[in-house]
């Protein structure tokens, strides 16, 4: 009773789970897809985000610059006095201040070049990772139908099995009755053994198929994932016969985000080789600065430490007698002490500042100007050849995608036709196995065709699905079921 008890326990909790796990649409995957940040979205949005700072630093380079430089040294022997401008044999300490700034007023454009550069990066950059989220939402829709497909023959599969085990139980009633022989039996066994296999094998196929979803969800391996089951598949209609591979590949051309960046890739190159020839015109540039500097041999007269010196001289006059004669005194300053001139004193002192225009004139320059725009033009050609050759390729894809849809749809028309004949046959077939009229090896002959009958019609309808949502993906259309 306790077992019992456990066991309607453990059903009603873990089937509660089961049921309350949620799915996943195909919608919900590709959303997940391109706003989850998966690692190859994340390395195309950092490339944009790269081509961003590359904007922001070009635009940077157009402001004029501001630097602060100061050194400090001892000179010894025979050197100039900074301060001076004097030679003098004495040890010097010295320190100078700078504060200079550079603003380029012309460069033949190459700067804002290099930013309509810079720009159309940027845009190009988002275009590709536009492109790569479009493309990951097609593998997500291959792998999403892979799945369908998988759960739908197994489903087969354990209905197969099934449709065996009724039949091998009316065989045993045949052999006890006399009607059958045991070889019969064995017959029916053997089916039943290939059946349990085919079911270990589309079991196997469905796990791995999930496992590639997790890998492009980049989900935790350990994390259960369920999809949702569309409520209605699509069935082939006119439509498809009447697709018109100008109107899809017009539709392509606005659609696809290459193709506005194999463009801008162009422009971009264009762009290069404009900047190339822009290096053989002049540059004009405004520069400016303020400066001071410090010397221990800068000196000033000490007035604290001067001392006089008082003398009496006679001096004779031309008048005889011998009173004739006056005394006078004369200061003279026999020296000046000196001191070091005090250090904010100098850099006041030796302020100076300055502004001026710089003007360069290429003229010879190994020829880089010329052949760095050779390079460019080569570069766009290249460019040229690729958008040429991209746009070759769309057309050969959507030429084929619209034949492969069309023909899936034939194909598909013929499955469903050739299993419901197959379903009418057995269930003659059973009838007069019933009876005894026919054999359990005709029997099985024709569960066989059907069982490949019924994989074929689910392969069929799941290559249309893809077939005609590749056309949509090309019209631009969202993937949906």
């Amino acid at each position: 009773m306790q077992k019992i008890t456990l066991i309607i326990f453990s059903v009603l909790v873990f089937g509660n789970v089961l049921i309350a796990q949620p799915t996943w649409s195909l919608e919900k995957c590709i959303q997940h897809v391109q706003e989850s940040n998966t690692s190859t979205v994340r390395h195309a949005n950092l490339e944009v985000e790269k081509n961003k700072i590359i904007l922001e630093k070009t635009e940077a380079e157009r402001q004029p610059d501001l630097g602060f430089s100061t050194n400090f040294g001892l000179n010894l022997g025979r050197t100039i006095d900074p301060s001076t401008n004097a030679f003098g044999n004495s040890s010097t300490l010295y320190n100078s201040f700078q504060l200079e700034s550079n603003y380029t007023l012309y460069d033949g454009n190459q700067a804002k070049k290099r930013m309509k550069k810079s720009v159309l990066a940027v845009r190009s950059a988002q275009y590709d990772a536009d492109q790569l989220t479009k493309d990951l939402s097609l593998n997500v829709l291959r792998t999403y139908l892979t799945i369908l497909m998988a759960e739908e023959q197994l489903s087969n599969a354990k209905k197969n099995l099934s449709q065996t085990e009724s039949w091998m139980r009316q065989t045993k009633n045949l052999v006890n009755a006399g009607l059958q022989s045991n070889v019969d039996l064995r017959n029916v066994e053997i089916q039943k053994a290939r059946d349990e296999q085919k079911i270990i094998d589309r079991q196997n196929y469905l796990d791995r198929s999930y496992v590639s979803l997790k890998n492009i969800l980049e989900l935790d391996p350990s994390q259960s994932l369920k999809i949702a089951k569309p409520l209605k598949i699509v069935q082939p209609d006119e439509s498809i016969n009447k697709l018109s591979f100008k109107t899809i590949y017009s539709g392509a051309l606005k659609t696809q985000p290459s193709i506005e960046g194999g463009e801008l890739e162009l422009k971009s190159l264009k762009l290069d080789k404009q900047i190339a020839l822009a290096e053989k015109k002049p540059s004009v540039s405004l520069f400016g600065g303020i400066w001071a500097n410090y010397s221990s041999r800068n000196m000033e007269a000490d007035d604290s430490n001067s001392f006089m010196d008082t003398v009496t001289s006679n001096f004779i006059t031309l008048i005889p007698g011998p009173d004739n004669y006056i005394t006078a005194s004369e200061i003279i300053t026999s020296g000046v002490e000196t001191k070091n001139k005090k250090y904010f004193s100098q850099l006041g002192e030796n302020l100076g500042y300055g502004v001026g225009l710089n003007i360069y004139l290429p003229i010879l320059d190994k020829k880089a100007s010329k052949l760095n725009s050779e390079i460019a033009q080569v570069n766009y050609r290249q460019q040229q050849e690729e958008n040429i050759q991209f746009k070759q390729q769309l057309r050969i894809e959507i030429q084929n995608a619209i034949l492969d849809v069309q023909a899936a749809a034939k194909k598909l028309e013929a499955a469903e036709k050739t299993l419901s004949l197959l379903e009418a046959s057995i269930v003659s077939m059973k009838n007069r196995l019933s009876l005894g009229n026919i054999n359990a090896f005709e029997y099985k002959t024709i569960l066989n065709e059907r069982d490949s009958a019924e994989i074929e019609l689910v392969l069929a309808k799941y290559e249309f699905i893809l077939k005609k949502m590749v056309v949509e993906f090309y019209e631009g259309k969202n993937l949906r079921l």
